[in-house]
């Protein structure tokens, strides 16, 4: 499962790179980023082989939609420049495997020039994208991801739309977004090739769905950006759509404390990382944090979250709550990590009592050393809750992995801080 790691790990360089500057994107070097994750040869090349597919997704995505838009030899033209990119490419990077020596550094050196070709060629068709789009398919905006938003707000306009489109490219636009903001619910300035759906049912303050396309471009936004109904200069690219500090400190007026807790805390800090909320406390008897992420099941069933609490010395443990129905058996639910398939957790205990069910997972070998990388790697999780121990379907729960990261090196931080 090493490959799909750093798959995982190797989309934020991805995201950062193909909507970012040209002296930027030639400062960026895959290989350098890949021998970092791993040393192990095998390792190296699936990171560069995965980073290669993804750049050429990225480009697949833009020539689509610059096609849309042309017609004859314009189209047939784009068609042939996109052909002869991808021959020249090849032909420019594989004489390395003859000129270099030994024959392992010669292919990482061969997939490194055409990593750094493909980085120039997607500046190129993004530049076209933003500057020649004849569709008015690309739609300027704002955009903020975080707990409850993944909004999509028009230049001049007062409607919010929820982000929606294929899952990997949602994903990648929340991925991005998170890399690039330094604040909660922070506004980034987007370009973002899709349609409005006003008929669409959408959450809670939001006029409709926005399909998206592509992503033709995200960033910290720009004086001269267009600015929301009511902004001024001054703050239409400094404000978030609605305030949320990242981080809130309480030393002189303690939270109040969960009902089952001996004592108050001495401190508080709470977080947000995308969709992930970080709780941290400190009381007499150390430091730790728990780290929530809400979980979304089938269309009205009960409300379903996960809770990864963080201790001293890395010691973690999960719990999965299910608020209002009961399950008697961990073998009724089974995990999944992206495409790696757990199983129910073996060890684990299930609570049940009036608000609903518990699963805890406490901390162990297994924990630490299989199912906690794959999260902290990973995109999405899943739980499918079995009818019973004898059926093989069920109801599934899923949830976003993405900020978790963030999330856990926030919690790891006042966790070490508070060691003497």
């Amino acid at each position: 499962m090493a490959g799909r790691g750093l798959l995982v790990t190797l989309v934020v360089f991805v995201l950062l790179l193909v909507n970012s500057g040209n002296a930027q994107a030639q400062s960026y070097d895959a290989l350098v980023e890949c021998t970092a994750l791993s040393a192990e040869i095998d390792d190296i090349h699936i990171c560069m082989d995965n980073y290669l597919d993804l750049m050429d997704d990225s480009m697949s995505r833009i020539t689509e939609f610059l096609a849309e838009s042309l017609s004859g030899e314009a189209l047939g033209g784009l068609g042939s420049s996109q052909q002869a990119f991808k021959d020249y490419r090849r032909q420019n990077c594989l004489w390395y495997l003859n000129f270099s020596s030994p024959r392992q550094e010669a292919e990482q050196i061969a997939k490194n020039c055409l990593a750094h070709m493909s980085q120039q060629r997607l500046q190129e068709l993004q530049s076209l994208a933003r500057t020649e789009d004849t569709t008015g398919q690309v739609l300027r905006g704002f955009y903020v991801y975080g707990a409850e938003r993944n909004s999509f707000q028009l230049c001049g306009s007062d409607e919010r739309y929820w982000l929606e489109g294929e899952a990997s490219l949602v994903g990648q636009a929340q991925q991005q977004y998170l890399n690039i903001v330094s604040s909660d619910l922070q506004v980034l300035y987007g370009a973002f090739a899709g349609t409005v759906d006003a008929e669409a049912q959408a959450p809670q303050g939001h006029q409709g769905v926005f399909d998206l396309a592509a992503i033709i471009e995200l960033r910290v936004p720009t004086e001269s950006d267009c600015r929301l109904p009511g902004e001024t200069a001054s703050t239409a690219f400094t404000a978030p759509a609605i305030s949320a500090p990242t981080t809130v400190a309480s030393t002189d007026s303690p939270v109040a404390p969960d009902p089952d807790s001996a004592e108050f805390p001495e401190e508080q800090l709470t977080a947000y990382f995308g969709a992930w909320l970080v709780d941290c406390t400190q009381t007499s008897a150390g430091r730790n944090c728990e780290l929530n992420v809400r979980m979304v099941g089938p269309l009205q069933a009960p409300k379903a979250a996960m809770t990864i609490v963080r201790e001293k010395a890395q010691r973690t443990s999960l719990e999965v709550t299910f608020d209002g129905r009961e399950i008697d058996s961990p073998s009724r639910i089974l995990w999944q990590v992206d495409s790696s398939l757990f199983g129910d957790i073996v060890g684990s205990e299930i609570r049940v009592d009036q608000s609903g069910t518990r699963q805890l997972v406490p901390a162990s070998g297994y924990l630490a050393a299989e199912i906690l990388p794959k999260l902290v790697r990973g995109t999405a999780f899943s739980l499918e809750v079995l009818a019973s121990v004898d059926d093989d379907a069920g109801e599934r729960y899923t949830g976003t992995l993405i900020g978790l990261t963030k999330a856990m090196a926030f919690a790891d931080g006042f966790i070490r801080d508070g060691s003497s």
